[in-house]
């Protein structure tokens, strides 16, 4: 098994990337944020590109922001005095979600088991959401004592109505997959991952039928109405979380989560996870 957070492949059109990480269930850390912004710039001047798919390894789409990852960088800014980290690394992360958001490609995440935290806003962020009858879905961030800062809270209500987004977003619940499909948090629900790659593959063979630039157009034009809103609403959340919660806070806060015992059956550390 490769290093590498990702790995990908372009057959017939399709681009698939399945996220590795840099932790257990895939968690999202390392090299994957800037590797995932590269791809997605590179992807809209590839022409053997009309679609992209995100999955995950593993029966696992991702568990979310790798807390043993980010642990380290906020007790090395807090070594160094740096009080603008937070802010400064969450615009970061904030490009790598706002790329795939902003590719000029269909973007489609294909989502098994659990797409907790990061995670649900990376996936907030494709055009459409294929899942299997296994995902689930939350968006655990306040239990850091942060307000999600990845684009969840931006673009979830153009999925969900208020009132589904706000239960997600105050309790941290899961939400298991007939929920997601019934609220609209996901397009379809399919039997395994086969079936998954399946219907992205029948996706990409529909859009190969019109031309790219007609695509890239209304894809365009479906953001444009939202793109200043999204772009305040992540500045917003990045200086509010730097004020009121600080490297500090959060660094407690991600400690006392890794050190909580896990549920019995669960994956260790990362079972609850969010972005900084």
């Amino acid at each position: 098994m490769s290093d590498a957070p990702f790995h990908s492949t372009v057959e017939d059109g399709l681009a698939l990337l399945t996220v590795a990480g840099s932790g257990t269930g895939n968690a999202l850390g390392g090299s994957f944020w800037e590797q995932l912004h590269a791809f997605m710039e590179g992807a809209r001047r590839r022409d053997d590109i009309r679609a992209i798919a995100l999955t995950g390894a593993g029966g696992t789409f991702s568990v979310g922001m790798d807390l043993r990852w980010y642990v380290v960088r906020l007790r090395r800014a807090q070594r160094s005095g740096n009080a603008a980290f937070m802010d400064e690394d969450v615009r970061l992360l904030q490009r790598a979600v706002s790329a795939v958001a902003d590719c000029p490609k269909p973007v489609v995440a294909l989502i098994e088991g659990e797409c907790t935290g990061a995670a649900l806003e990376l996936a907030a962020a494709c055009d459409i959401r294929y899942a299997t009858r296994s995902a689930r879905f939350a968006l655990p961030e306040a239990e850091l004592g942060i307000v999600a800062d990845l684009g969840g809270l931006q673009r979830l209500p153009l999925l969900i109505n208020q009132g589904h987004l706000r239960e997600l977003a105050f309790t941290g619940r899961t939400v298991d997959a007939a929920r997601a499909l019934r609220i609209g948090l996901v397009n379809d629900l399919y039997p395994d991952a086969t079936a998954l790659r399946r219907a992205a593959r029948e996706l990409t063979d529909d859009l190969r039928r019109h031309p790219a630039h007609v695509m890239e157009g209304i894809k365009r034009t479906l953001d444009l109405v939202h793109q200043d809103g999204t772009r305040r609403g992540l500045d917003h959340c990045a200086h509010w979380n730097g004020v009121h919660t600080g490297p500090d806070g959060l660094s407690e806060a991600m400690a006392a989560r890794l050190r909580r015992p896990a549920a019995p059956g669960a994956d260790t550390h990362l079972r609850s996870t969010a972005a900084p």
